[in-house]
């Protein structure tokens, strides 16, 4: 039989939520809600920000004003340094930032934070794909790989990054035999002039980046997408990422790669770093308050990020500027894949810390 409840719970519990609610209004309201992008203006992480911070506010009980403010340096470690360790943990401050769960795996210089005790309120996945120039390596295939007509030259941002550590982890688990590593080019624009003019001849991007500059020269024939990186779920599972396919590209996972290549699953140390990099690229990019904010102000800030992942006019604005839909990740479940790129095994994380190195 169904369970009566008395209508006197029925009204406390109302006033309850009610409560909790009203009490939200009344502290964000008349409040400015100050957000620090960890990178430098202009930059993808920081249009992203804006963009996602443009229509937040709207869905917070009590509609603060919302202020971005850019606090760079150190590959985004001195903006995050601040969030967590000096800005009051009063829900009035938040971070915005791009890969702290893979640097602080690696163990940047200079990282004073911990992700694990910073709250998410959501973040950010950016699926990217590798591709080659197949008229330098004679590469169609990402099989082709071990038996390139030309070594391969991987074009990268930086040392440390996580696209260049990235790279890097791909052809390590793979095997590809002694590729030429060339970084330092700072960016997507300018790797892709040095794969135009042939210094380069493998990269990766994202599916915005492919879609609008890559792809013709796939139509043309002379570059091959090879593999996406694909994600993590909130269990630590891989998925494909349904984009590449909706772009016309049969992109195979990594996985899939490894097992065409080698008749069996990945494992060992090489694919942890794998895996702990197809988290990053899970998370890529997150909104955080500082540790001991209050629960209920956490939970806030979820719920609204939560509505606005489903705001018509955020998702349109979304999708002209980037070039597709954006996949969003709540902040429990960003939780949760930021715990398990920490949790990957020390021989992995060292593979990792070698192949960051200059």
């Amino acid at each position: 039989m169904p369970r009566r409840i008395p209508l006197t719970f029925l009204i406390v519990g109302l006033s309850l939520s009610m409560a909790s609610v009203n009490a939200a209004e009344l502290f964000y309201q008349g409040k400015t809600l100050r957000v620090i992008v960890a990178s430098a203006a202009g930059g993808g992480s920081d249009i992203v920000a804006r963009l996602m911070m443009r229509h937040l506010p709207r869905h917070i009980p009590g509609n603060p004003t919302l202020v971005v403010e850019n606090m760079p340096g150190a590959g985004e470690i001195i903006g995050t340094n601040y969030v967590y360790g000096k800005a009051k943990p009063d829900g009035l401050t938040a971070l915005f930032a791009t890969g702290r769960p893979i640097n602080q795996l690696i163990e940047l210089p200079g990282i004073g934070f911990d992700v694990t005790k910073m709250p998410i309120i959501g973040g950010s996945s950016e699926s990217v794909a590798a591709f080659v120039r197949t008229d330098k390596t004679g590469v169609k295939a990402a099989r082709d790989l071990l038996n390139p007509r030309a070594p391969i030259v991987i074009g990268g941002s930086g040392y440390g990054s996580i696209k260049d550590v990235s790279m890097l982890a791909a052809m390590n688990l793979l095997g590809v035999k002694n590729p030429t590593y060339v970084t330092g080019y700072g960016g997507a624009g300018p790797i892709r002039l040095a794969y135009e003019r042939a210094e380069v001849n493998f990269t990766q991007e994202t599916a915005v980046g492919i879609s609008r500059s890559v792809l013709p020269w796939v139509r043309e024939g002379w570059t091959s997408v090879l593999y996406q990186v694909g994600f993590l779920d909130g269990k630590g599972n891989v998925v494909k990422d349904p984009a590449w396919k909706e772009l016309g590209i049969d992109a195979p996972s990594i996985a899939e790669v490894y097992r065409s290549l080698y008749g069996r699953d990945a494992a060992g140390p090489a694919w942890e770093a794998e895996k702990a990099l197809i988290g990053g690229y899970s998370l890529t990019r997150m909104m955080a308050v500082a540790p001991k904010t209050p629960p209920a102000l956490i939970a806030e800030l979820r719920q609204a990020f939560q509505v606005m992942s489903k705001d018509q006019a955020f998702l349109a604005e979304w999708t002209k500027s980037q070039g597709s839909p954006p996949r969003l990740v709540p902040g429990e479940e960003a939780g949760n894949i930021a715990a398990s790129i920490l949790k990957a095994p020390k021989e992995a994380v060292n593979i990792l810390k070698k192949l960051s190195a200059p």
